[in-house]
């Protein structure tokens, strides 16, 4: 039956899946190629592991990844309990049933494998259950401990359910993640930085011929395939790109954004006041930026240096202020090249020369007085000036600020791409070395308003300028002391 503009049809849902599907495919061959991400082969929809086929993904040391996907064209509808529980409309197994069976099928006598599901729904806020999932995308031990009286029913139906014990519901759900939001695009976004980690091209016509080499996996060979197959296979459609660049993420704000193909990751949301990622500004005890998060981006430069990586890829979610310093610890005098993906592009060091963009000042240089404390407001994609302005008076700090704006104004669309923004960052960091050379300011001020990924080329080459202290924007609250990076 066709679908109605409300419902769309079966094959719609189909294809839909089978995008995703094979975009988690696609991803997990590209891992194949970086060491560091534990994969040693992947299989599209293999034979015999029961009901969870789509993806089977082995590891060099961990128990296999056993994936299924379950993409809708239309997400609307979330992700429940019940959802996951709902028996198919022939009295076939439950999405959960299919898990269990296939766990219990495939243990034997050794460890419990890996479980994932994939969905494009997100979480029903109000979901007795899936609402207790953890940073981890996994259920077990909130679950276990929940006492609220909606969810304390819903584990009771859950072991009648799976005709379980505790013990076996708990087992099951330490070893099944669930990751939502899992639509086509977030899958593109991360085929995007396994792609540069792998050193493979990861524009659009590489995910295109990368999806569509999966498909032919599945019509005329579904066996697994090796980092020595996926070399093939990336020589075979002219993929190969670059050096490839070394993944370091930073989660501050969003402790549900994962990056599994990082080489590092530091985890800090907890350190932050606030309860979402919209209004996680400022440290809960301000003294951890010095003396918690600064040894932590030390300790990442040196094992990234014993490692050899040169090309630095800066993921995750954070505020300029650590956008910033992360690209400061990692910049080029520390032997390395930082980088961010913006709309799908590399900012990073252009190959060819690029020669400092224009810039407005609020005010000449040559007229500040010398020997004080200079406030710097890169007023790029807003303009900050009143709020640094109110905020250095009511804290009693007296001194001259220089906005940065561009000729163009200050919009949010005043940096048209990578190579503005190196020129433009070239340009700020001339003058910072010029404020140095004729005002040497004990300690130059930053305050910013820019894009994340002008934030890590600036961080990238700020040297031979004065010691800077940065600053977390507070909204409304003003602003926080952040990081202080001497020179």
């Amino acid at each position: 039956m066709a679908g109605t503009a409300e419902t769309p049809a079966p094959s719609g849902a189909r294809l839909t899946g089978d995008d995703v599907q094979h975009a988690v495919a696609w991803h997990a061959a590209l891992r194949t190629l970086v060491p560091h991400a534990d994969v040693k082969a992947v299989t599209v929809e293999a034979f015999k592991v029961g009901n969870v086929d789509d993806v089977v993904v082995e590891r060099t040391v961990a128990p296999a990844d056993y994936i299924q996907v379950k993409a809708a064209v239309s997400a609307e509808r979330p992700a429940t309990i019940e959802w996951l529980t709902k028996l198919t409309r022939t009295g076939g197994l439950s999405i959960l049933q299919r898990f269990h069976q296939t766990g219990r099928l495939l243990r034997g006598a050794g460890p419990h494998p890996q479980l994932t599901l994939v969905t494009n729904r997100s979480i029903d806020p109000q979901d007795p259950v899936l609402t207790l999932r953890d940073r981890n995308d996994r259920l077990a031990d909130r679950l276990r401990h929940a006492t609220a009286r909606a969810t304390v029913d819903a584990r009771t139906a859950l072991l009648h359910h799976l005709r379980c014990t505790d013990e076996d519901l708990h087992e099951l759900l330490s070893h099944l993640r669930l990751r939502t939001d899992a639509s086509e695009a977030a899958w593109r976004d991360q085929i995007c930085d396994i792609s540069h980690a792998a050193g493979v091209r990861a524009d659009g016509t590489a995910f295109r011929l990368g999806i569509a080499e999966v498909r032919e996996w599945v019509k005329i060979d579904r066996t697994a395939k090796h980092a020595d197959d996926i070399d093939a296979v990336i020589d075979r459609l002219g993929l190969r790109a670059h050096e490839p660049f070394t993944i370091v993420a930073i989660n501050a704000l969003d402790e549900h954004v994962i990056a599994p193909d990082a080489r590092i990751t530091l985890n800090w949301v907890a350190r932050f006041r606030g309860t979402e990622a919209r209004d996680r500004r400022g440290l809960i005890d301000p003294r951890q930026w010095e003396n918690a998060l600064r040894p932590e981006l030390v300790t990442t430069q040196r094992t990234l240096r014993s490692i050899g990586a040169r090309r630095i890829l800066l993921t995750g979610t954070m505020r300029l202020p650590t956008w910033f310093t992360a690209a400061a610890m990692l910049s080029e005098t520390a032997g390395f090249t930082p980088a961010k993906i913006k709309d799908g592009e590399v900012w990073t060091k252009p190959a060819t020369a690029v020669r400092p963009a224009p810039l407005q000042l609020s005010q000449p240089v040559a007229d500040l007085p010398p020997g004080i404390d200079v406030a710097l407001a890169l007023a790029i994609s807003a303009d900050l000036t009143d709020d640094v302005t109110r905020y250095l008076a009511a804290n009693g700090q007296h001194m001259p600020i220089v906005t940065v704006r561009l000729p163009d104004g200050v919009t949010n669309t005043s940096i048209t791409g990578s190579r503005h923004a190196y020129a433009v960052a070239l340009a700020i960091r001339d003058l910072a070395r010029s404020m140095r050379r004729t005002l040497n300011p004990p300690v130059l001020h930053l305050f910013m308003a820019m894009p994340a990924a002008l934030a890590v080329l600036l961080g990238g080459m700020w040297d031979r300028v004065p010691t800077t202290r940065t600053y977390e924007d507070l909204c409304e609250n003003g602003y926080e002391p952040a990081f202080l990076i001497p020179n």
